[in-house]
């Protein structure tokens, strides 16, 4: 996953009319007809709090975030889950070990695929696989493939491992001692704690402790030095054109902000036939962050108007105690069922964005 905080600008649409007002942002003046305002009561009905990595942000309680939408990294190990049943699970580890025991390599000599089974410690239910990277590479390079079933919540994590002893690289370690060696019982380790700091949750539940949250999941943290970087989109049945998309991670400041890329801005939303609804700075509970609003066309071969709003928090300050975090919102079309006017949406995006705030105790001390 490639965090979308540089491309925002290619997404958005045009300058117009609305004026910069010393980037300081100004709620645009809306008047919303009673029909709007009716609207806009049903749309944040419900508002309920949700934990986003390590802020908190409150969200109608229609939205959802599917789990094949969501993807995370700590450090540089995806993490992936979904919510099923223990069976289900079981029935997944079973299946997964003897596709993996069946695999073929291309060369003989990096048989078999699947290189070992590990049970996780007690009290935990899973397995980790070891296994080749891949079934073209040499079997030196190996991925660890854990499986573990919390609070009802199937999670998958994978770690990169080297093991080279076999006869076969004694003339390859000479040369290069680091690559030919044997990485796999410490990253077992390393894994393994982890998986012991990974809790399935309910999309409501707001952890108290240290840590990050996917919507169904919190990894409980270890250190200060953790990397960690997550994607997901919520979405509703009832608004299928339109969706929040969240992009964060806690390392990669940007050299610029979304502000200060404005003549990127206003060249891909002229090329919209687009133009600028409101612009600026916010003050978002002590978070510095920039937003856009904008509406255009949604693509070049598409000729459909979309709207699209984004805010960007520490974009240039990103560190594992300040990190980025990217909101976008997108609305297919300006008209029709499930979709929201101009005005409706500019209120809806004010009235949930303000409530953007880091997470009490999401840090540790």
């Amino acid at each position: 996953m490639k965090i979308k905080k540089k491309t925002i600008a290619l997404l958005l649409f045009s300058i117009g009319s609305v004026g910069w007002y010393g980037y300081n942002w100004l709620p645009p003046r809306v008047n919303l007809s009673s029909e709007e305002h009716k609207n806009v009561t049903h749309f944040l009905k419900g508002m309920t709090t949700r934990c986003i990595g390590r802020f908190l942000i409150d969200m109608p309680e229609k939205f959802i975030s599917p789990s094949d939408s969501s993807i995370a990294y700590v450090n540089k190990s995806p993490v992936k889950y979904k919510r099923i049943y223990r069976p289900a699970f079981e029935q997944k580890i079973k299946l997964r070990e003897a596709e993996l025991a069946a695999t073929k390599t291309m060369r003989t000599l990096d048989m078999p695929y699947l290189k070992g089974v590990y049970p996780l410690p007690d009290g935990m239910h899973g397995v980790i696989f070891e296994r080749n990277e891949s079934y073209q590479i040499l079997d030196s390079s190996r991925i660890l493939e854990a499986h573990i079933y919390t609070n009802g919540v199937a999670v998958e994590i994978t770690m990169k491992a080297r093991n080279g002893t076999s006869s076969r690289y004694d003339e390859d370690r000479k040369d290069i001692p680091e690559i030919y060696g044997n990485t796999v019982p410490n990253k077992i380790i390393e894994l393994t704690d982890l998986l012991k700091r990974v809790t399935g949750k309910q999309s409501d539940e707001i952890p108290v402790e240290p840590g990050f949250c996917l919507p169904e999941l919190f990894i409980k943290d270890v250190n200060e030095n953790q990397k960690e970087r997550y994607g997901f989109v919520y979405k509703a049945s009832e608004y299928p054109a339109l969706d929040f998309d969240f992009d964060s991670d806690n390392y990669s400041a940007s050299e610029d902000s979304l502000l200060e890329r404005s003549e990127m801005m206003e060249r891909n939303i002229k090329k919209a036939e687009g133009y600028t609804i409101a612009n600026g700075r916010r003050d978002l509970n002590g978070l510095y962050a920039e937003q856009w609003l904008a509406e255009g066309l949604l693509s070049d071969t598409y000729g459909e108007k979309a709207l699209r709003f984004a805010i960007n928090i520490n974009e240039k300050t990103a560190s594992p105690l300040t990190p980025m975090l990217s909101l976008t919102f997108l609305q297919q079309g300006l008209e029709g069922e499930g979709r929201l006017t101009q005005v409706e949406a500019v209120t809806i995006w004010q009235k949930i964005t303000e409530t953007i705030r880091i997470r009490p105790n999401a840090f540790k001390n």
